[in-house]
């Protein structure tokens, strides 16, 4: 062979495997840049609607978290302060800017009808806020009507958030789908780059072995990122089925019990006050680690004080935690995770380890997730919580309003239990807020409301009527027992008012049983009925009605 013609064969087989090479890596590398664009489609159009939904649902738990106590904390009539006022239009303008980031952005991914359901649940949600005008400034307003006022701004409200957690709910399920997809992708590109490594091995092993290091990497790290997904997915879906606190903690028990199962776990919340802190969760109940983490509240926990996480290699470390050292199941590795609603710090996740051994970051990572979402949702609970406690009860008083009163007798009646019913009415109650003013009247109501409460039984059902008007209903109890009640009542009433510091006033009662009637209106039209012959006899007193609707007077009849 001629060296020219051996030239040109070296030659010829040198392009035939440059072919060959660069036919393979495009065969290869089509699979995997379809990976890349998938992850890039994720992140250019799922990742801005998950961060403004995110930023929408924390506003409208600070928003909520924000009102509620303000409305509790202000009687009927009082105006909030010019700086609450401030922050109230502060809080309702950032949420309105974030619902329409979120609506842009499902425009934008075509999901026109869910943009508008969220645009038309915050249309209703500012029109309740703007209704609200005249209970934060201090109007005369009815109590009914401020009510009716407060409970429409909670209704739309929850018309938003139930809008917002569909919308929640939805990006994460197609989020989910997308990583299942690119995972299938990732898949692919696998097997495309094995069978792609047989043929090209006598051409380029070294090629082979990096494209098959860097498939194997993006299959770890799609693995690792659908785990993440799914444990997010499993956890807030169970989330969103809790009620109560204790439900959540349970949730989250379960959760990093199976997540983290390499650390003792447990869960410290704060107290209404914040001064203490409780443990609600333990993953490991063994005696060795049963004393747990000897912080007291949020003042004295490092990490609820810097408002982050803290990573700790070793207890024995000069820079560890002081609550770590010295512990009788020995030294370890931790982790501390703070909890806060709305901004506030109420609780800390503390995880320890093997000492020397930190926690892996996929760890903290979930770990810090669950902390996360279980705040959200004891921020909503409790919120919720506020929220039926008022529709139940009198803003002024306390006491069970009429509608509940009603709904609880009507548990009674179903259930056979006999009862008596005291209907009672402020003696010149009118003349008290004309001479005093309305001040004095609502202190006169609220001493009167504590007192009754203080008076009878926890299974009694006590309630503010209207106005200057209660009912007392005492299951089990026979008139003559109700009245000898009503009358301590009376006598607490009195000793109660001679301190000065509320004006001087009295009460009268009338008295019925629910053997006098078939229903309960039938009954308290009873009670009233003596209440009115209580009031003809001097006021002051208590009468007792008898089954034939005849009017007695209680046992002593005696005017205080």
């Amino acid at each position: 062979m001629t060296p020219l013609r051996r030239g040109l064969r070296v030659l010829g087989l040198g392009v035939f495997a440059s072919a060959a090479i660069v036919a393979m890596m495009l065969i290869v590398l089509r699979p995997v840049a379809a990976t890349h664009r998938t992850g890039e489609e994720i992140v250019r159009r799922d990742v801005p609607l998950q961060q403004h939904s995110a930023r929408l649902r924390d506003s409208l738990i600070a928003w909520h978290l924000f009102l509620e106590p303000k409305l509790d904390e202000s009687a009927a009539g009082a105006a909030f302060a010019p700086t609450d006022i401030s922050l109230g239009g502060k809080l309702s303008l950032a949420q309105s800017d974030q619902a329409k980031d979120v609506s842009a952005a499902l425009r934008s991914r075509g999901l026109g009808a869910e943009a508008g359901r969220l645009d038309a649940a915050m249309k209703g949600l500012a029109t309740a806020v703007a209704n609200l005008a005249p209970a934060v400034t201090g109007a005369d307003l009815t109590p009914f009507k401020r009510a009716a006022i407060v409970a429409g701004e909670r209704t739309a409200f929850g018309a938003v958030w139930q809008v917002t957690s569909g919308l929640s709910k939805e990006i994460t399920d197609e989020a989910q789908d997308d990583a299942r997809l690119s995972m299938d992708q990732s898949d692919l590109a696998e097997s495309t780059l094995v069978v792609g490594g047989i043929v090209l091995f006598l051409l380029t092993l070294g090629a082979t072995l990096v494209f098959a290091r860097r498939a194997a990497q993006r299959e770890h790290t799609a693995r690792l990122d659908e785990q993440r997904q799914v444990f997010a997915t499993e956890l807030q879906e169970a989330l969103e089925f809790t009620d109560t606190e204790k439900a959540v903690y349970d949730i989250v028990d379960h959760a990093l019990t199976d997540a983290v199962p390499d650390l003792d776990v447990e869960l410290l919340i704060a107290d209404s006050s914040r001064a203490h802190f409780s443990r609600v969760l333990a993953t490991h109940d063994d005696p060795e680690h049963a004393a747990g983490c000897g912080v007291v509240s949020p003042r004295d926990c490092p990490a609820a004080i810097r408002a982050h996480t803290l990573i700790f290699a070793s207890s024995d470390a000069i820079n560890a935690c002081p609550h770590l050292k010295g512990r009788p199941s020995g030294s370890c590795s931790a982790a501390c995770i703070p909890v806060s609603i709305a901004g506030r710090g109420v609780g800390v996740v503390h995880a320890t380890g093997d000492n020397g051994i930190v926690p892996t970051p996929g760890d903290v990572e979930k770990m810090e997730f669950s902390t996360r979402r279980a705040a959200e949702r004891l921020a909503l609970i409790r919120t919720f919580e506020t929220s039926e406690t008022q529709a139940r009860t009198d803003p002024l008083t306390g006491l069970l309003n009429r509608r509940s009163l009603e709904n609880r007798v009507r548990e009674l009646q179903s259930d056979g239990i006999p009862y008596a019913v005291a209907y009672g009415d402020l003696d010149f109650f009118k003349e008290l807020n004309d001479t005093h003013g309305h001040e004095a009247g609502d202190q006169a109501l609220r001493l009167f409301s504590r007192l009754m409460r203080d008076s009878v039984r926890p299974a009694d059902l006590v309630s503010r009527y209207g106005g200057e008007e209660f009912v007392i209903v005492l299951p089990d109890c026979t008139t003559e027992t109700a009245a000898a009640v009503l009358e301590r009542l009376r006598e607490g009433l009195a000793l109660s008012l001679t301190g000065g510091r509320v004006p001087a006033f009295t009460v009268s009662f009338g008295l019925a049983s629910s053997s006098d009637a078939d229903t309960f209106d039938e009954v308290v039209a009873i009670a009233d009925h003596a209440l009115m012959a209580a009031k003809a006899a001097g006021r002051n007193r208590v009468i007792v009605a008898d089954y034939t609707s005849r009017l007695l007077p209680s046992a002593t009849g005696r005017s205080l």
